[in-house]
């Protein structure tokens, strides 16, 4: 995205002197977690002017971001000083460009500020919904494909027909984690498992498995470690900068951490009933 910085409207920016004693400065955080890239901008603002605007919400911070490699590009307005963006990693992939801006959220006329250079003091300014107010940082980042896949559930998990069982049942005692349901339940999740219900069967069968399965990790962990599944799943959390050891306590409920291997399995069940 290449940024103009010649306006015929005054701009606070670093590499211009429309404004005096002022600042814009934004800090950028990028992080992959669990399928999804994680965006946190800080905005720090020196211009009590432009801040009124904010705070009457006439004028919006900004953070523009573009994937050449997969055409994304997308805007996210916030009127606080902490943005927090989570985008699916499928739509980045290679260069990121992240911009940082203060934009006018409605047509704003005759406007003033005190701490304007002067040569704008005999000048009218109105700014039109959409005109960039101020520039802040900008960075780029390289994103890399995400080589895990979902859980690679095949390998670990099994789902099978109980003839005798009323409920459905999980097994972990073994190298993979082996889902028992009933020959009603079971012969629906076999018929629809590849359907445009896939996500909605995920979040009926494999969610409540993997709340299951965390819930009894931290009192046998010693037992279980020597699994096949358990040391997936170790690799899976320590490749998004978490550990397993916390899974099942007050940091990492057994609840969070199913939905976020899964990655949100409940938002995609209803976006696919949504469509349906």
């Amino acid at each position: 995205m290449k940024i103009n910085t010649s306006y015929p409207y005054p701009v606070l920016f670093m590499n211009n002197d429309d404004y005096l004693n002022s600042s814009f400065n934004s800090s950028i955080e990028v992080q992959e977690s669990f399928g999804e890239v994680r965006i946190q901008v800080r905005f720090e603002l020196d211009n009590d002017g432009i801040n009124s605007l904010i705070e009457d919400k006439r004028a919006t911070y900004l953070v523009h971001i573009e994937c050449g490699q997969t055409s994304y590009r997308n805007a996210f307005s916030s009127f606080n000083k902490i943005l927090d963006i989570a985008i699916p990693s499928e739509l980045l992939r290679g260069k990121v460009e992240i911009h940082s801006f203060i934009t006018a959220n409605e047509r704003i006329e005759d406007y003033t500020n005190d701490k304007l250079n002067e040569w704008y003091a005999d000048s009218l300014i109105t700014f039109e919904k959409g005109n960039i107010l101020a520039i802040g940082e900008a960075i780029e980042t390289t994103l890399y494909e995400d080589n895990t896949e979902l859980l690679n559930l095949p390998s670990i998990v099994k789902v099978i027909k109980s003839h005798r069982n009323e409920f459905m049942e999980v097994e972990i005692q073994s190298d993979t984690i082996t889902v028992a349901l009933p020959t009603y339940e079971y012969n629906q999740y076999a018929t629809n498992a590849k359907s445009r219900l896939k996500q909605t069967i995920l979040s009926n069968v494999i969610l409540p498995s993997l709340v299951y399965v965390f819930s009894k990790i931290n009192d046998n962990r010693d037992d279980l470690a020597e699994y096949t599944w358990y040391q997936v799943l170790e690799k899976i959390f320590d490749e998004n900068n978490l550990r397993i050891e916390d899974v099942g306590t007050d940091a990492l409920s057994s609840l969070k951490a199913a939905q976020m291997v899964l990655r949100k399995p409940l938002k995609a069940s209803f976006e696919e009933i949504e469509k349906l």
